[in-house]
């Protein structure tokens, strides 16, 4: 997990928890019908950007981002609708569940050099929908909303330099779209992502095509280093800092809970193997194969 990964859910949670304690402290002033509307707006929007970066985050475990994005949305609109009566909620965790559902789709289909882009959109998102939720709030609790910061206008304005500030903080995601492309050929190319655990590779068989320029992603989920050595496999154009090539065989080494990655198109079809090198790992099963086709 990056730190801006981690400032990030530190932000949602924040804002989340924000919105919560206003239901409770308006509930007797704002209408049912609103504190519904609260309730299921926020553990909407929280699940869904929960959602979408664990999704992205654990891209091919779709299950534990799904049931992860369910639980923080269903929780969300729980605690939010508490204060103001039962069918608030019911409507809030009902709507934190299809957000938490939907955002955790969303992470694991998007395409890797889109997963950033999407996530600070979602996220900006979110900001503005609290910063809606608590001027509908304070606009139902009182005759006259007053102050600056409560004006429409001034929501308009500070969704997007919330959006641009939002950007100059580093990756969300622990490799970026730079990773993958160094080119708009490069955008074109098949995405390929073999992950490693303790002491598996998933999957542990994939096909490419002669001439296809393959993004090769070597996805550390385990709690220790692997290397990945596919054997004998002829390619060019290969490029990562953290791969090598030797005997035309591709190699990426990734240290726990890390991603890594290399660009290569192969020459020769036939099938190849491709292990884990630390001593001990192919042994206990960390072995694969990738055909290559004409």
């Amino acid at each position: 997990m990056t730190i801006s990964m981690f400032i990030t859910i530190l932000v949602i949670a924040l804002l989340s928890a924000f919105i919560i304690w206003n239901t409770i402290y308006y509930r007797n002033k704002i209408a049912v019908m609103s504190g519904m509307m609260v309730a299921m707006a926020l553990g909407m929007s929280a699940g869904l950007a929960i959602g979408v970066i664990i999704g992205a985050f654990l891209s091919g475990n779709l299950f534990d981002s799904t049931v992860i994005g369910i639980l923080v949305g269903m929780a969300t609109g729980y605690l939010a609708g508490m204060p103001i009566s039962m069918m608030a909620v019911i409507d809030g965790a009902l709507a934190g569940i299809m957000g938490g559902m939907m955002g955790a789709m969303l992470g694991d289909m998007i395409a890797a050099e889109n997963q950033e882009a999407m996530i600070r959109i979602i996220v900006a998102l979110f900001v503005g929908t609290v910063l809606i939720l608590y001027y509908l709030m304070k606009q139902e609790s009182t005759t006259k909303a007053s102050g600056w910061f409560l004006h429409p206008l001034t929501l308009i304005v500070i969704i997007p330099l919330f959006f641009m500030a939002y950007q100059q903080l580093g990756p969300v995601m622990p490799y970026s779209a730079n990773d993958y492309n160094n080119s708009h050929s490069q955008l074109q190319a098949k995405h390929l992502q073999i992950e490693a655990d303790e002491y598996t590779f998933l999957p542990n068989r994939a096909t490419v095509a002669v001439g296809e320029t393959i993004n090769l992603v070597l996805a550390n989920r385990g709690t220790m280093e692997h290397h990945l050595v596919i054997i004998g496999l002829k390619a060019q154009g290969t490029s990562s800092a953290h791969h090598q090539e030797s005997n035309y065989s591709i190699q990426l080494h990734s240290d726990a809970g890390e991603n890594q990655v290399t660009t290569f198109t192969p020459l020769i079809p036939g099938t190849y193997r491709y292990i884990c090198t630390i001593p001990g790992h192919k042994e206990a099963g960390m072995e694969g194969e990738i055909e290559v086709t004409l």
